[in-house]
């Protein structure tokens, strides 16, 4: 009984966040693909891929990943007044990115026509990995997700390596080779202050 609840304890969630922008094809050169809605303007998104981590039982210092699913949304962009708004009328004036209502007119239902392929993959994702993925997005959020009920990932295929840990800085190495750096929230304003701090005291 104690080992299950051991066990239990030690399992975590694993959820990453990426911002990035979704570029128009004619600003990398690329020409719109016809009879399909493409973005006249640049586009800010969130990117979130959940899943959960164990320790290796093998690798000291080692999680384990296994990915369940993921999540994409339209970024919420500063208003005037300093505050996050999804409104477009609300949002700051620049005409280079487009708002929610040109979010919508790219991923609304209806708007995508999969080619062969895509619907060859998408069933051998169903079949594979049992994906299920939205097939149309939240129109008051914008959020398109998918949930893979076979997680990917485990022991020696996908996992990250602890390299430095204390209680403000996490430094990780993904089995790909990318090296991460964490803080916590503040980290950085308290640094900041006691630099000020020190600088002060040097002048006295």
């Amino acid at each position: 009984m104690w080992k299950l609840a051991r066990i239990y304890v030690l399992l975590r969630s694993y959820d990453i966040a990426v911002s990035l922008t979704i570029e128009p094809p004619s600003s990398v050169g690329q020409p719109e693909t016809p009879d399909m809605p493409t973005p006249t303007k640049r586009m800010r998104a969130i990117m979130s891929v959940k899943g959960y981590i164990l320790p290796d039982p093998d690798v000291p210092n080692r999680l384990t990943v296994w990915f369940t699913g993921g999540n994409l949304c339209p970024a919420r962009l500063p208003s005037s007044d300093g505050n996050e708004s999804d409104d477009d009328d609300e949002a700051k004036d620049d005409d280079s990115y487009g708002g929610f209502a040109e979010w919508k007119a790219i991923f609304s239902k209806g708007k995508w026509r999969k080619t062969l392929g895509e619907r060859a993959r998408a069933i051998a994702s169903k079949l594979l990995l049992g994906a299920d993925v939205s097939t149309k997005m939240v129109e008051s959020t914008g959020d398109m997700s998918y949930v893979l009920h076979k997680p990917v990932g485990g022991h020696g295929k996908a996992y990250i390596d602890v390299l430095y840990l204390d209680e403000d800085v996490l430094i990780m190495k993904g089995h790909h080779g990318t090296v991460y750096a964490l803080a916590r929230s503040g980290v950085s304003q308290r640094y900041k202050a006691m630099r000020e701090k020190e600088d002060d005291n040097d002048k006295e």
